[in-house]
């Protein structure tokens, strides 16, 4: 079954949004890893591997069903934060801003009657809220500790722990 000509298009934008936020995310590692922060580093490492495989996902559901792929410049990102929190305040933002673009996505599947884009659409939906919830709780501890360095040094800690990883860039070393 081919993708509707819109859905295509505003696929194939959502390949750019998901590219564009593994970007930011990566902008993000790369502040933390000028900071003692090695945690915070990992998980927005993490993040950016996470949307880079989103953009695949839209990629291949572009593909599989006959559209064509069509790839977009990606902007630079912001490179300079003021803190920990800072750095997770726009990573809220960012979160919000894919869960707003992915519910434009399947008003517009559910205008054209494409079940099937529907169905991978609310996938996307139900992993936004996920993040959305793990980013806001983070920032939420990170504002109690404020600039206690103990409490942020156990955060950080705790950070590192996510998606199982261990270390920002520099923790990607060796990896496959």
């Amino acid at each position: 079954m081919t993708l509707n000509s819109k859905l295509a298009k505003l696929f194939n934008e959502q390949i750019n949004n998901e590219m564009s936020s593994s970007y930011i995310y990566l902008a993000m590692a790369a502040w933390f890893e000028q900071t003692p922060y090695s945690g915070f580093a990992s998980w927005m490492f993490n993040q950016s591997r996470e949307e880079s495989m989103h953009a695949l996902k839209f990629y291949q559901y572009v593909v599989d069903r006959d559209a064509a792929v069509v790839l977009q410049p990606i902007a630079k990102p912001k490179a300079d934060y003021k803190s920990p929190i800072d750095v997770f305040e726009h990573s809220l933002k960012q979160e919000q801003k894919v869960t707003q673009q992915i519910n434009e996505l399947f008003e517009v599947a559910e205008q054209v009657k494409d079940h099937a884009s529907k169905n991978l659409l609310l996938w996307f939906l139900n992993e936004q809220m996920e993040e959305e919830k793990t980013v806001r709780d983070m920032l939420d501890r990170l504002k109690l500790a404020g600039n206690d360095s103990a409490s942020l040094l156990v955060l950080d800690g705790e950070a590192a722990k996510r998606n199982g990883a261990g270390g920002g860039a520099s923790g990607a070393n060796g990896a496959a």
